[in-house]
């Protein structure tokens, strides 16, 4: 425990330390004769608390406790004269003393002082105890508000608000940076700091080499200031700021508090707010790429405008056209063969437009999740997919959360590969007959060519679902490259079916996987699945 003893007398002194030193254990003592000493003393050691008389050289007691209020705030502050009254009693109650000990003490005044001293300081210790469990609320309150911040500016007011909460003050304003500027620039900050003596209504911008605020920004280390008009970097000397706490926000600048009393910020203080700021960079950082996705989804929509509109009119006039030059032609002339040419490839350019239109939408909405019944969703497959040659399975009960419309794409699409690649499932040896399209396995069965079997189920470790073939299989050098755009083994492929999956299934927050099927075909294993309870269905 450090106390500082504030008395003129030397023998005075000597009976109150003697007296402390025999009443508390561990107690280091700091003499001051005077009360410019004292405060001296107070900006410079951890002192818990400070024991004064009230007959000093330079001013009474009544008037160090003032400064001491001032400064230092509620630091337990003991008053004990040598010749007390009801008036000096009175006005150190006034001024926010912490206990008066009379000079005619019952138990002796030493006795007395080192009692009042034990119970001041362990008050303030269980004060400093609830303030901790304050500023871990403040802290985690602000670490919620950071997560819903949509712009800088509202990061900042949140920012402000919390470092002023956490701390227990209320000057404190969030700098950031401006590039063009190459200087930090005051974006928020709480009426205390736009109170303070500026030349403008709010605090200024700050350059290289002009402030306390700027040297911490430049050096990036947390920083705590006791005695601000002393610093050599302060922007303001006639400021009545004395403690400033200054911690930089990485790149985007830094966040500032401060106070009237010295010495105001700890090391507990400077962990606090290299928290605080962690959760302001992290919120600034996803403002970032929030911006930057909707300008990404601003340059999709565009693209979308441009696809959907400007493509498909000029190429309903090729088709309209295309159409008329087929009523003009000799359905035997050898130019047929052209115009089926230029059909597929309108035809082709059709289903690229629908493929670009998908994936440009699933990059810019939001999925709209609802109960799926898996068996429903398969059904509708059955519909929706050309797969009168394949036979779909479901071995999957459960019920998912999911877009449905979404979804719906996401299995036609995985089915659809299925099928289209199923045609060498049977793989006919050399002694079997294929024959339009059918061949005859080993038993004499005859089975068609793009027979498949696509089965959907849930994983065993209940992680998601799984959709598999019994067809060839993808090999394990190209099952990294299935989801690329623009990846196809057909001719006929655009290579945006797979590719569409895979963004339906990001949009979700699931993962999903290639791998193979206990037959030897394509596997793809969809996990991070949210199945809706049992007795919720």
């Amino acid at each position: 425990m450090d106390v500082l003893c504030v008395d003129g007398d030397p023998d005075s002194f000597e009976r109150t330390a003697a007296g402390l030193e025999e009443e508390l254990a561990d107690v280091t003592l700091h003499p001051a004769s005077t009360a410019e000493r004292a405060l001296e003393l107070l900006a410079a050691e951890p002192i818990e608390c400070v024991v004064s008389t009230h007959e000093l050289p330079d001013r009474d007691g009544v008037e160090l406790l003032t400064s001491v209020r001032e400064e230092h705030g509620s630091l337990p502050f003991l008053l004990a004269p040598r010749a007390g009254s009801e008036r000096i009693a009175a006005a150190a109650v006034a001024a926010g003393v912490t206990g008066y000990v009379p000079s005619d003490a019952p138990e002796g005044r030493s006795a007395a002082i080192a009692a009042r001293v034990g119970e001041a300081v362990g008050r303030h210790d269980a004060h400093t105890a609830a303030d901790r469990d304050r500023q871990l609320v403040a802290l985690h309150e602000a670490s919620a508000a950071l997560i819903t911040a949509t712009t800088r500016e509202e990061v900042a007011e949140v920012a402000v608000e919390a470092v002023s909460d956490i701390h227990g003050l209320v000057a404190s304003t969030v700098y950031l940076y401006d590039d063009e500027a190459n200087a930090v620039e005051p974006v928020a900050s709480t009426e205390a700091a736009l109170e303070l003596s500026w030349d403008t209504d709010e605090p200024p911008t700050y350059g290289p080499g002009e402030s306390i605020v700027w040297r911490a920004f430049e050096r990036g280390e947390a920083e705590r200031v006791g005695n601000v008009p002393a610093d050599p970097d302060a922007a303001n000397p006639e400021t009545t700021i004395r403690s400033q706490l200054t911690v930089p926000l990485d790149e985007y600048g830094v966040l500032v508090t401060g106070s009237h009393a010295s010495n105001a910020f700890d090391e507990r203080d400077v962990t606090l707010g290299r928290i605080l700021a962690g959760n302001v960079v992290a919120a600034l950082e996803q403002v970032d790429r929030r911006r930057e996705l909707a300008r990404r989804n601003e340059r999709l929509d565009e693209f979308a405008s441009v696809v959907g509109h400007d493509l498909r009119n000029p190429l309903s006039v090729a088709t309209g056209r295309l159409d008329l030059a087929r009523e003009d032609i000799d359905p035997d002339s050898p130019a047929n063969e052209h115009l089926e040419a230029v059909e597929y490839a309108l035809d082709r350019i059709e289903t690229l437009i629908d493929d670009l239109l998908r994936l440009a939408r699933e990059a810019t909405e939001e999925p709209d999740l609802e109960s799926i019944r898996l068996s429903e969703l398969v059904d509708h497959c059955r519909g929706a997919v050309d797969a009168d040659s394949a036979t779909l399975q479901v071995a999957a009960t459960r019920s998912i959360y999911a877009d449905e419309s979404r979804v719906r794409q996401c299995f036609e699409n995985l089915i659809r590969n299925s099928v289209e690649h199923g045609s060498t499932s049977s793989r006919p040896s050399a002694d079997d007959s294929v024959e339009h399209g059918r061949s005859r396995d080993g038993d004499g069965i005859e089975r068609s060519v793009s027979d498949v079997t696509v089965t959907i189920g849930e994983l065993s470790d209940g992680s998601g679902i799984y959709l598999e073939d019994d067809g060839p299989g993808i090999p394990p050098e190209k099952r990294e490259r299935v989801f690329d755009t623009g990846y196809s083994t057909r001719r006929e492929g655009t290579g945006f079916g797979l590719r569409i999956v895979e963004r339906i299934v990001e949009s979700h927050g699931w993962d999903i996987a290639v791998a193979e099927s206990e037959s030897g075909g394509a596997r793809f294993e969809i996990t991070g699945i949210e199945f809706v309870a049992e007795d919720a269905d």
